[in-house]
């Protein structure tokens, strides 16, 4: 999703920075920049707490000048478990804060964890966007991811709210996936499931495979190009 959201924004030439705070770091490497235990990333921006701190972290992405990156760090799996950090749940906001205002967007990816790494993201994000695939084990991790939301929002940033929730990967026919989404609606309300869905397609791996923008393929992906350029603004929209 984060990718296909900045595939659209560098398609349509919006000044976006990508935050990796997930420690596997695939949209880092995906945005043509190699991760590294010697780079400075995320990590360093949250250990710094320090306002402004991430602007001398930013890198540009391997994909142009419009699409910029905080890349993730190897220190993140260590951050996300330290007792001692727990305190400090508004280090991205600080490290961010004057950062963000060069950029018509800031997309943060998380990691699929409730750790304190998730909670930074959510403490400086204006929405949290939710990906769910529409199957039994999707649907599960959903309650508690709300919950999370609830609780940052109390404690840590009344502004944030949840924006919608993305279904992805979704099959073209499955009555079962048929199921599994209105389940989802039921538990969020029908107006907070966003269309279009993500489906399922084999050119997303191969723009993954070749760290390029998915709206590079030109007709090879027309349709999941539309999808992620409708997505792209109704999240602009949402965080206006």
């Amino acid at each position: 999703m984060t990718l296909g959201l900045a595939s659209a924004a560098w398609a349509s030439g919006t000044r976006v920075l990508v935050v990796d705070l997930d420690p596997q770091a695939n949209a880092t490497w995906a945005l043509g920049v190699d991760p590294s235990v010697s780079n400075l990333g995320t990590g360093d921006a949250l250990r710094a707490d320090k306002s402004g701190s991430a602007a001398d972290i930013i890198v540009p992405s391997g994909w142009g000048d419009d699409v910029w990156l905080l890349p993730a760090s190897g220190d993140l799996t260590e951050r996300d478990a330290d007792p001692r950090a727990a305190a400090s749940r508004r280090r991205l906001a600080r490290a961010l804060k004057g950062v963000t205002d060069g950029f018509d967007l800031v997309v943060i990816d998380c990691a699929p964890s409730l750790g304190l790494n998730t909670v930074n993201g959510l403490a400086a994000a204006k929405g949290a966007l939710l990906v769910v695939e529409p199957s039994i084990f999707g649907l599960r991790g959903v309650a508690p991811v709300l919950d999370l939301i609830e609780e940052v929002w109390s404690a840590d940033n009344p502004s944030l709210d949840l924006a919608g929730v993305v279904l992805n990967r979704v099959p073209a026919v499955s009555s079962a996936a048929r199921e599994r989404i209105d389940e989802l609606k039921k538990m969020v309300g029908s107006k907070s499931v966003w269309s279009p869905h993500i489906p399922q397609r084999v050119v997303i791996n191969q723009a993954h495979h070749e760290r390029a923008p998915i709206h590079s393929f030109g007709s090879q992906a027309k349709g999941l190009t539309d999808t992620f350029d409708g997505l792209l603004r109704r999240v602009r929209k949402a965080v206006s």
